[in-house]
Protein backbone atom coordinates (compact mmCIF):
# COMPACT_ATOMS: atom_id res chain seq x y z
CA UNK A 1 0.00 0.00 0.00
CA UNK A 2 2.50 2.48 0.50
CA UNK A 3 3.27 2.88 -3.72
CA UNK A 4 -0.07 2.60 -4.24
CA UNK A 5 -0.30 5.63 -1.34
CA UNK A 6 2.81 6.92 -3.15
CA UNK A 7 1.38 6.63 -6.35
CA UNK A 8 -1.58 8.17 -5.31
CA UNK A 9 0.05 11.23 -3.88
CA UNK A 10 2.35 11.19 -7.03
CA UNK A 11 -0.79 11.27 -9.34
CA UNK A 12 -2.10 13.58 -6.72
CA UNK A 13 0.44 16.27 -7.10
CA UNK A 14 0.75 15.74 -10.93
CA UNK A 15 -2.94 16.35 -11.32
CA UNK A 16 -1.90 19.07 -9.28
CA UNK A 17 0.80 19.97 -10.92
CA UNK A 18 -1.30 19.69 -14.23
CA UNK A 19 -4.02 21.82 -13.04
CA UNK A 20 -1.57 25.00 -11.58
CA UNK A 21 -0.20 24.33 -14.86
CA UNK A 22 -3.72 24.67 -16.43
CA UNK A 23 -4.99 26.82 -14.10
CA UNK A 24 -1.56 28.88 -14.85
CA UNK A 25 -2.34 28.42 -18.88
CA UNK A 26 -5.74 29.51 -18.54
CA UNK A 27 -4.62 32.77 -16.19
CA UNK A 28 -1.66 33.44 -19.01
CA UNK A 29 -3.96 33.03 -21.46
CA UNK A 30 -6.16 35.21 -20.32
CA UNK A 31 -3.08 37.70 -19.75
CA UNK A 32 -2.35 37.22 -22.89
CA UNK A 33 -5.35 37.74 -24.55
CA UNK A 34 -5.68 41.14 -22.06
CA UNK A 35 -2.38 42.05 -23.40
CA UNK A 36 -3.25 41.69 -27.20
CA UNK A 37 -6.52 43.65 -26.44
CA UNK A 38 -4.62 46.39 -24.76
CA UNK A 39 -1.87 46.24 -27.54
CA UNK A 40 -4.49 45.99 -30.25
CA UNK A 41 -6.07 49.82 -28.12
CA UNK A 42 -2.46 51.11 -28.02
CA UNK A 43 -1.79 50.35 -31.60
CA UNK A 44 -5.44 51.97 -32.42
CA UNK A 45 -4.35 55.13 -30.22
CA UNK A 46 -1.39 55.53 -31.74
CA UNK A 47 -2.69 55.28 -35.11
CA UNK A 48 -5.23 57.94 -34.21
CA UNK A 49 -2.82 60.22 -32.58
CA UNK A 50 -0.31 59.37 -35.47
CA UNK A 51 -2.91 61.17 -37.35
CA UNK A 52 -3.67 63.80 -35.41
CA UNK A 53 -0.05 64.58 -35.51
CA UNK A 54 -0.22 64.50 -39.00
CA UNK A 55 -2.75 66.97 -38.74
CA UNK A 56 -1.29 69.18 -36.57
CA UNK A 57 1.98 68.96 -38.20
CA UNK A 58 -0.02 70.24 -41.29
CA UNK A 59 -1.76 72.60 -39.56
CA UNK A 60 1.41 73.47 -38.06
CA UNK A 61 2.82 74.13 -41.35
CA UNK A 62 -0.43 76.41 -42.57
CA UNK A 63 -0.18 78.54 -39.37
CA UNK A 64 3.81 78.92 -40.00
CA UNK A 65 3.14 80.11 -43.59
CA UNK A 66 0.03 82.50 -42.80
CA UNK A 67 2.40 83.47 -39.89
CA UNK A 68 5.38 84.17 -42.12
CA UNK A 69 3.08 85.96 -44.87
CA UNK A 70 1.84 88.03 -41.80
CA UNK A 71 5.37 88.69 -40.84
CA UNK A 72 6.14 89.66 -44.19
CA UNK A 73 2.79 92.15 -44.55
CA UNK A 74 3.42 93.62 -41.26
CA UNK A 75 7.19 94.32 -42.22
CA UNK A 76 6.19 95.85 -45.34
CA UNK A 77 3.49 98.10 -43.39
CA UNK A 78 6.36 99.03 -41.06
CA UNK A 79 8.41 100.22 -43.91
CA UNK A 80 5.72 101.87 -45.09
CA UNK A 81 5.07 103.40 -42.36
CA UNK A 82 8.41 104.29 -41.90
CA UNK A 83 9.02 105.69 -45.43
CA UNK A 84 5.62 107.89 -44.43
CA UNK A 85 7.36 109.38 -40.67
CA UNK A 86 10.12 109.86 -42.73
CA UNK A 87 7.95 112.45 -45.29
CA UNK A 88 6.09 113.53 -42.93
CA UNK A 89 9.27 114.50 -40.72
CA UNK A 90 10.91 116.07 -43.67
CA UNK A 91 7.27 117.95 -44.17
CA UNK A 92 7.53 118.97 -40.61
CA UNK A 93 11.13 120.27 -41.29
CA UNK A 94 9.41 122.58 -44.38
CA UNK A 95 6.80 123.53 -42.41
CA UNK A 96 9.21 124.99 -40.14
CA UNK A 97 11.13 126.50 -42.50
CA UNK A 98 7.74 127.81 -44.32
CA UNK A 99 6.70 129.07 -40.55
CA UNK A 100 9.87 130.81 -39.84
CA UNK A 101 9.49 132.86 -43.55
CA UNK A 102 6.02 133.50 -42.75
CA UNK A 103 6.95 135.20 -39.87
CA UNK A 104 9.80 136.82 -41.66
CA UNK A 105 7.70 138.03 -44.30
CA UNK A 106 4.72 139.15 -41.56
CA UNK A 107 7.56 141.15 -39.74
CA UNK A 108 8.41 142.35 -43.03
CA UNK A 109 4.29 143.20 -43.65
CA UNK A 110 4.47 145.08 -40.76
CA UNK A 111 7.03 147.48 -41.33
CA UNK A 112 6.26 148.08 -45.15
CA UNK A 113 2.81 149.12 -43.41
CA UNK A 114 5.01 151.01 -41.03
CA UNK A 115 6.51 152.84 -43.85
CA UNK A 116 3.30 153.21 -45.65
CA UNK A 117 1.78 155.27 -43.52
CA UNK A 118 4.77 156.98 -42.85
CA UNK A 119 4.58 157.44 -46.63
CA UNK A 120 0.95 157.89 -46.68
CA UNK A 121 1.13 160.79 -43.71
CA UNK A 122 3.97 162.46 -45.96
CA UNK A 123 2.21 162.13 -49.05
CA UNK A 124 -1.10 163.90 -47.08
CA UNK A 125 1.46 166.38 -45.89
CA UNK A 126 3.18 167.11 -49.12
CA UNK A 127 -0.54 167.65 -51.09
CA UNK A 128 -1.28 169.93 -48.04
CA UNK A 129 1.24 171.85 -48.87
CA UNK A 130 0.73 171.69 -52.66
CA UNK A 131 -2.72 172.64 -52.02
CA UNK A 132 -1.24 175.72 -50.17
CA UNK A 133 1.41 176.86 -52.55
CA UNK A 134 -0.90 175.97 -55.07
CA UNK A 135 -3.07 178.84 -53.56
CA UNK A 136 -0.62 180.91 -53.19
CA UNK A 137 0.76 180.88 -56.82
CA UNK A 138 -2.70 181.17 -58.45
CA UNK A 139 -3.05 184.20 -56.45
CA UNK A 140 -0.08 185.54 -57.15
CA UNK A 141 -1.07 184.64 -60.79
CA UNK A 142 -3.97 186.37 -59.88
CA UNK A 143 -1.96 189.27 -58.96
CA UNK A 144 0.05 189.23 -62.04
CA UNK A 145 -2.95 188.64 -64.40
CA UNK A 146 -4.49 191.93 -62.80
CA UNK A 147 -0.63 193.40 -63.07
CA UNK A 148 -0.69 192.21 -66.60
CA UNK A 149 -3.99 193.55 -67.59
CA UNK A 150 -3.07 196.99 -66.17
CA UNK A 151 0.30 196.76 -67.65
CA UNK A 152 -2.04 196.24 -71.13
CA UNK A 153 -4.54 198.82 -70.30
CA UNK A 154 -1.08 201.06 -69.43
CA UNK A 155 0.55 200.29 -72.24
CA UNK A 156 -2.83 201.23 -74.62
CA UNK A 157 -3.20 204.48 -73.04
CA UNK A 158 0.59 204.97 -73.86
CA UNK A 159 0.17 203.74 -77.22
CA UNK A 160 -2.66 206.23 -77.71
CA UNK A 161 -0.91 208.66 -75.87
CA UNK A 162 2.32 208.04 -78.64
CA UNK A 163 -0.38 207.77 -81.61
CA UNK A 164 -1.96 211.27 -80.69
CA UNK A 165 1.93 212.49 -80.10
CA UNK A 166 2.43 211.28 -83.64
CA UNK A 167 -0.11 212.77 -85.24
CA UNK A 168 0.72 215.83 -83.73
CA UNK A 169 4.23 215.95 -84.50
CA UNK A 170 3.79 214.12 -88.24
CA UNK A 171 3.10 217.29 -90.05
Amino acid sequence: MGLRRTLIIIGIVALGVFVTFGVEEIRFRFMNKDLLTEVETFQEENIELNTQNDDLSQQTKTLKAELQAKREEYEETISNLEQEAQGLKAANTNAAAFLAEVKTLQEENIELHTKNDDVTKQIEALRSQLDVETREYEGKLSEFEEERKSLQERISELEGVVSRARAILAP
